[in-house]
C-alpha cells in the first residue's frame, strides 16, 4: 500500500467514523431540525483531519519516499477530496431517508452541498497553508478556526432547541431560490467546488515544490 496513504487514511477515516457515529443517530429520533446542525460538523471534522495527518507525518519522512512533490500533492488531496465525498454521500443518503418524515426537503439537498463543498474548499486551504507557512504556524490559526466553529455550533444547536424563532438555515432566501431547482443546483455547486479544489491543487505542487516551511 502507498506509505502516504496507508499513514494519512487513519485520520480521514477515524474522523469519518466519529461524524458517521453523530449523524446515524438521527436516523431514528423524533423530526427536528438536525440538518441545520449535522453539516456543520464536517468542514471541522475535516480540517482537523488534515491537521492531524501532516502532524502525524514529517517533512523527512516524505522527503525520503521515491515519489515526486507533485505525487504527494496528488495523493494528500485525492484524501480530502474523497473524504468530503463521503461526508457528503453519507448525509445526502440519510437526508433522503428522512425525507418522507419532513426532516429534510429540496433545500436541505442544497444546503448539505454547500457546506461540503465550503469544507472541501477549506480542507485543501489547510492543506496548501500548512506547506506554505509551516506546521506550526498552521496549527494555531486551524485550532482557533475549530474552536470557533464548535462553540457556534453549540449556540446555533441550543437555538434551534429553545427558541422557536431562531434562523433556520436551510429557510434563507437563496437556499429557498436554489431549492426551486434542487439537483441542478447540487450539480453546480458541486462543480463549482471541485473547480476551486482543482485550482488549490495546482497552487499545491506550485507551495510544495518551492517551499520547504515544513523543515
Amino acid at each position: 500500500m502507498d506509505p502516504i496513504l496507508r499513514r494519512s487514511s487513519f485520520f480521514y477515516l477515524s474522523t469519518l467514523v466519529i461524524f458517521s457515529g453523530v449523524l446515524g443517530k438521527y436516523l431514528g429520533v423524533d423530526p427536528w431540525p438536525a440538518f441545520e446542525v449535522i453539516p456543520l460538523f464536517m468542514p471541522v471534522y475535516l480540517a482537523a483531519a488534515v491537521l492531524s495527518s501532516e502532524r502525524g507525518e514529517s517533512y523527512g519522512f516524505l522527503r525520503m519516499l521515491p515519489v515526486t512533490d507533485r505525487a504527494i500533492v496528488r495523493r494528500k488531496f485525492g484524501l480530502i477530496l474523497g473524504a468530503a465525498a463521503a461526508y457528503w454521500l453519507f448525509m445526502m443518503l440519510v437526508a433522503l431517508a428522512r425525507w418522507s418524515s419532513g426532516v429534510s426537503g429540496p433545500s436541505t439537498l442544497v444546503y448539505v452541498t454547500l457546506v461540503c463543498g465550503y469544507g472541501l474548499v477549506l480542507g485543501a486551504c489547510c492543506q496548501v497553508g500548512i506547506w506554505r507557512f509551516g506546521l506550526s504556524v498552521t496549527t494555531g490559526v486551524i485550532a482557533v478556526f475549530l474552536g470557533v466553529s464548535l462553540v457556534v455550533t453549540i449556540v446555533h444547536t441550543a437555538g434551534l432547541r429553545y427558541k422557536h424563532d431562531w434562523p433556520v438555515l436551510t429557510r434563507l432566501a437563496g437556499l429557498q431560490w436554489l431549492a426551486g431547482a434542487p439537483w441542478l443546483a447540487v450539480v453546480v455547486l458541486v462543480g463549482l467546488s471541485v473547480a476551486v479544489f482543482w485550482g488549490l491543487m495546482r497552487l499545491g505542487i506550485r507551495v510544495k515544490a518551492s517551499s520547504e516551511a515544513c523543515l
